[in-house]
């Protein structure tokens, strides 16, 4: 089966209507077990990383890239987790070339906008020729970054090598000239270079809930996976 029917599916399973945007971290995190993700900085030729064992899964993504990449990149790593057999670390950079990198880039553009949605979302706002604010509505909504967004319109034959290329240039100035946020294009800001959601922030929590660990163990277990905001958040509750 390929990666763009995979995508459809699951999507399908997680209830996820053909048209409709997803917080990919919302998704991830509900609808996946035993499964940590860790947002921290990389060398900047890398997205991101996937492990897994028999009982536990992790993704790593780096935060110096932009917000629409690193959720390229979540979407991306769930096809090595979910479909593929890992022996070790999977260690995904950027223009990797093989077979399975390129299923994997199939997937997660599908995932987060598949063929249907693009189709929807053209004819709800009756484009005929893609403008640069075209792109950037479309990008919004869907929560994707640039480079995704023109290699789907070009896959679907709307866009020129011509309008490809145009439309790679100048991206935080255009989105800034036509009034938009701009923090999809950006990496991470400085507080949220470190952070993590899933399984072992849950364990960690209920265990300390139910007294099976210390709370030194608890403050470790929470700094290591980047969630002193919980940590600080608790000291807050208790000044209040």
């Amino acid at each position: 089966m390929n990666s763009t029917v995979l995508a459809e599916i699951l999507r399908h399973e997680w209830g996820i209507e053909s048209f409709a945007s997803v917080n990919i971290r919302s998704l991830v995190y509900n609808n996946i077990r035993n499964l940590t993700v860790l947002w921290f900085p990389m060398k900047a030729n890398i997205s991101g990383c996937c492990s897994k064992t028999n009982e536990d899964k992790v993704i790593f993504i780096n935060t110096n890239h932009s917000i629409g990449r690193q959720n390229f990149t979540l979407a991306h790593e769930l096809y090595h987790l979910l479909y593929e057999d890992i022996d070790d670390f999977i260690v995904c950079g950027i223009n990797m070339n093989t077979p399975s990198e390129r299923n994997a880039d199939e997937f997660a553009s599908t995932l987060l906008i598949p063929d249907s949605a693009l189709y929807w979302f053209r004819n709800k706002n009756q484009i005929d020729d893609w403008s640069v604010e075209d792109l950037i509505k479309c990008e919004q909504y869907y929560q994707v970054s640039r480079s995704t967004m023109l290699n789907r319109l070009k896959s679907l034959n709307w866009i020129s090598q011509d309008q490809y290329d145009e439309f790679g240039l100048n991206v935080v100035a255009e989105v800034n000239r036509l009034g938009y946020e701009t923090g999809l294009y950006k990496p991470s800001p400085q507080d949220q270079k470190y952070s993590s959601i899933g399984e072992l922030v849950r364990l960690t929590e209920k265990a300390y809930g139910k007294k099976k660990i210390t709370g030194g163990k608890r403050k470790e277990i929470l700094l290591k996976c980047f969630r002193n905001d919980i940590l600080y958040d608790n000291e807050v509750n208790k000044l209040e």
